[in-house]
């Protein structure tokens, strides 16, 4: 299925960014409804075509959310970090959470780092950052990660390859799904703990930690997608850098 595609009438863009956490947020209420109120769901074709708008909708917030706060994946954050030795550049819950990790299981990593000879900065013959400030007319130190992230997208948009950009996709999604698993934990919690007694209520949270568990069994592949995601985003650079020398 190629980028622009239709998946029930949704791009295959659309389907990993928008709608499957948009299903994802709204699962623990529609699972709550079919149980305790099933006669509130409609029938047939009309259950489908309500639930895909809804989860869409919610998946537009979801993705305008991750656009204005997450913009930047983490692994570029990271990038900028390692280039620059100041860890004002990670979110303020970076330390946080790896105060919480030494403590986890090392199967569950909010966040891996790599040796430093596994590396594509290290093992590719251009100096990044030197490379970049001076194309982008960008400074590692005064700008922000994602004003850096802007940029070099801009930079490269007639450059994008169809991997790329479903590499580009797939990272989105990732992000969209933590938002949605915590999102949807955090308003049911609200929801339950103002109506405990309520077996309804009860059931959306308890579904909704359910979602929360499944996402952080995976949360070291969804990780995976941001490395995956940066490392073709700078071989990209890598390429062109290359390319415009020859020309």
């Amino acid at each position: 299925m190629s980028q622009s595609s239709p998946f029930l009438g949704f791009s295959l863009r659309d389907t990993l960014t928008r709608l499957i956490p948009g299903l994802l947020f709204i699962s623990p209420v529609v699972v709550g409804i079919a149980t305790f109120t099933p006669e509130l769901l409609p029938d047939g074709s009309l259950l489908y075509i309500l639930l895909g708008l809804s989860a869409y909708l919610v998946g537009e917030f979801i993705d305008q959310f991750r656009s204005g706060m997450f913009r930047a994946p983490m692994s570029f954050r990271y990038f900028i970090y390692r280039e620059t030795d100041q860890l004002e550049k990670m979110p303020r819950w970076y330390e946080i959470l790896i105060k919480i990790q030494e403590k986890l299981p090392s199967q569950i990593n909010f966040y891996e780092d790599r040796a430093e000879g596994r590396r594509l900065t290290n093992n590719l013959e251009l100096d990044f950052r030197e490379d970049m400030e001076s194309e982008l007319r960008i400074d590692f130190v005064d700008n922000r990660p994602r004003e850096i992230y802007d940029l070099l997208l801009i930079y490269l948009d007639d450059y994008l390859t169809p991997r790329l950009r479903r590499l580009q996709s797939v990272s989105i999604f990732a992000t969209n799904l933590r938002l949605a698993a915590g999102g949807s934990l955090f308003v049911s919690t609200l929801y339950a703990l103002s109506n405990w007694n309520d077996p309804f209520f009860f059931s959306v949270w308890a579904v909704s930690i359910l979602v929360g568990f499944l996402v952080i069994i995976f949360w070291s592949f969804l990780t995976m997608t941001h490395y995956q995601y940066n490392e073709l985003l700078l071989k990209e650079y890598y390429m062109k850098r290359l390319e415009d020398k020859r020309d």
